[in-house]
């Protein structure tokens, strides 16, 4: 009887344990679950963005916003950092909701997918297109979050000297084919650079110590308002050319 009362005891815990090791390494993949893109493991390890969007809790990783973006992406990479870094300024161990938020940015490509990701969720249909005046420079790196149930504000912008000088003439080179082969190599290794080291970096060695503001504010934007100007200036642009 104690024999077969010790044999369901370890019976028990045998099960139990493999049922917190399975749990931990499952918790240790929670970031970039099912993944199988070569991303680098300093990608795959960053906690992800919570939010509440239409009264659901959800989490995205960075893994996530290179796979809605397509590839992976050092300015989504620089975004998400600067994304994590504002909401944990304004809503500290709160879980931030969309429709608290506004958040305002010059930043195109990858930054702004993972913004529609967040704020307007997976559907590609719905993705914003820049419009005219956005430009692509680091010194648009500069992302404004306003929190309305507080009316507190934080503008997180990217430091001088952590983004390439040349990244966007050796981009436009590329995109033209008049890349040389050393300009592509330096290219490829600056890519590398900062998928490897920003998630890496603190949010202050990247974006500095930003202070928190209150602000005032007048207007409104109504949903879906900045995509029709949008679509119609781009079609004034393409009518004009």
């Amino acid at each position: 009887m104690i024999i077969a009362v010790s044999k369901a005891r370890w019976l028990v815990m045998s099960v139990v344990a493999l049922c917190l090791f399975f749990g931990l390494q499952s918790l240790s993949k929670a970031a970039c679950p099912g993944k199988t893109a070569p991303y680098p493991e300093s990608v795959k390890d960053l906690p992800p963005i919570t939010f509440v969007r239409e009264g659901e809790t959800r989490a995205i990783s960075l893994c996530d916003a290179f796979d809605f973006h397509g590839h992976a992406c050092p300015g989504a990479t620089m975004a998400f950092m600067a994304v994590r870094y504002g909401l944990e300024l304004l809503y500290g161990p709160e879980t931030p909701s969309v429709d608290d938020l506004i958040i305002v940015t010059r930043a195109p490509g990858g930054p702004m997918d993972l913004l529609d990701l967040i704020m307007k969720g997976e559907d590609r249909a719905k993705r914003t297109w820049p419009p005219a005046g956005i430009t692509r420079n680091a010194e648009n790196f500069v992302f404004q979050f306003y929190r309305k149930s507080t009316l507190q504000s934080v503008i997180v912008k990217l430091e001088d000297g952590l983004w390439p000088r040349d990244w966007f003439e050796l981009r436009d080179k590329f995109k033209a084919g008049k890349i040389t082969d050393a300009e592509q190599k330096k290219r490829q290794k600056d890519r590398q650079s900062i998928l490897r080291e920003f998630p890496k970096k603190s949010f202050s060695e990247l974006f500095g110590e930003p202070e928190v503001f209150t602000f005032i504010a007048w207007g409104n934007i109504e949903s879906g308002e900045m995509d029709n100007c949008i679509r119609q200036q781009r079609k004034a642009m393409k009518s004009a050319q």
